[in-house]
């Protein structure tokens, strides 16, 4: 470590994550924990198993980091949230931290309880949708709370610079770390089990509406129609609305549909079959399927959003489509496929490897943390 990172004797982290934002942590935090005191509380209701296993045992050998779960049931917009979330909150801040870092959205009952209760001044909130994302679900009332957490707290993590660039854009005087997600890992890459004759196109994650899957499914359509060249598309996500797409499917030939929850030991299959991870959004805050796409070395296609723009270099790691252009996602597909038929597809797999090591090494990362965390 370099010499910036020396530490103030006894610095302490009570660090939260939700049981759904493990993946997040599960790299950063034991990571941390070679240079801080962290006690790290998951909330949920059950030792969610991670493709490395159960987080006591990765953790278990790092002497300065503890462990704990907490369980707070019931339904998130019921009044009594806010004396469950009130009383875990006091928990909290009974234990000894110069650090409260909370890895989750303050929504409703949630955003009460934290605002009467928390300390504001050591409190850290990881803000994953500074800028809610447009058709996200719930979208006006998230919008609605994040503003109130924006002017409510004063020190704030964001994970793409285009969210950083709005943060200060929106409201001035805050206190905010830049640190990307680290690259999500869910195991080993696996030898190919499918064709490696036939492209795959990877749509990974939970489906949203501003996350246009119909483009997708309709760009592949008409590029089945135009080439002979073999290609399938694999949509592997949970969605509660899946009827609608499920309309616009002309070719059930052409697509692999895996549509529901996607178990962690699943994903590195997934992945380990790709050739590409298609991410057509219209909006986003940041994308948590490119970081696994990275971290298994798979080239992206994805709209030319300012979001994105930040991750991908045309040609070089991936594709950018102009956002929301169906025949412009289609000729990114295309020259895709060409390359695969060229056998120059490797050449943009070494490239992609090159840039998760130039931005992306996990103690480069920490080290944004840590020189943030040493101004407590």
């Amino acid at each position: 470590m370099s010499g910036n990172m020396t530490i103030k004797e006894n610095k302490s982290i009570v660090w939260v994550t939700p049981n759904h934002f493990i993946d997040v942590d599960l790299q950063i935090v034991p990571y941390l924990a070679k240079t801080f005191k962290i006690h790290w509380i998951v909330l949920g209701k059950e030792n969610r198993p991670t493709a490395y296993g159960n987080i006591e045992t990765i953790c278990k050998k790092i002497k300065s980091l503890t462990t704990e779960y907490y369980t707070i049931n019931g339904k998130w917009y019921m009044p009594y949230q806010f004396f469950k979330y009130r009383k875990f909150f006091k928990y909290v801040i009974s234990l000894p931290s110069n650090i409260i870092y909370i890895d989750s959205a303050l929504t409703f009952w949630i955003y009460y309880a934290a605002a009467y209760t928390l300390p504001k001044e050591k409190v850290i909130l990881a803000t994953h949708n500074v800028k809610t994302p447009k058709g996200a679900r719930l979208e006006h009332f998230v919008r609605f709370f994040m503003k109130k957490t924006l002017n409510n707290f004063y020190n704030f993590h964001v994970f793409s610079k285009n969210q950083e660039k709005y943060l200060k854009n929106t409201i001035q005087g805050k206190n905010i770390l830049y640190a990307p997600l680290t690259l999500k890992d869910y195991g080993e890459k696996k030898p190919r089990t499918e064709n490696p004759e036939i492209t795959n196109f990877l749509s990974f994650g939970h489906i949203r509406r501003y996350k246009r899957i119909d483009l997708l499914i309709n760009a592949a359509q008409k590029l089945h129609e135009e080439v002979e060249i073999p290609f399938k598309i694999t949509i592997a996500g949970n969605c509660t609305s899946w009827e609608k797409y499920q309309k616009l499917i002309k070719y059930p030939q052409l697509f692999d549909l895996k549509i529901g929850f996607i178990n962690d030991d699943e994903v590195s299959d997934l992945f380990s079959n790709a050739d590409f991870l298609v991410l057509p959004y219209q909006d986003l805050a940041q994308s948590g399927a490119i970081t696994v796409a990275f971290n298994y070395h798979i080239p992206v296609i994805t709209s030319d959003i300012i979001q994105f723009r930040e991750f991908v270099e045309n040609g070089k790691n991936g594709f950018l489509f102009k956002s929301e252009d169906i025949n412009d996602l289609k000729c990114s597909m295309y020259k895709a496929l060409m390359l695969k038929k060229d056998n120059k597809y490797n050449t943009l797999v070494e490239s992609s490897k090159q840039f998760v090591k130039n931005n992306y090494a996990l103690s480069s990362i920490a080290e944004k943390y840590t020189d943030y965390f040493n101004k407590f």
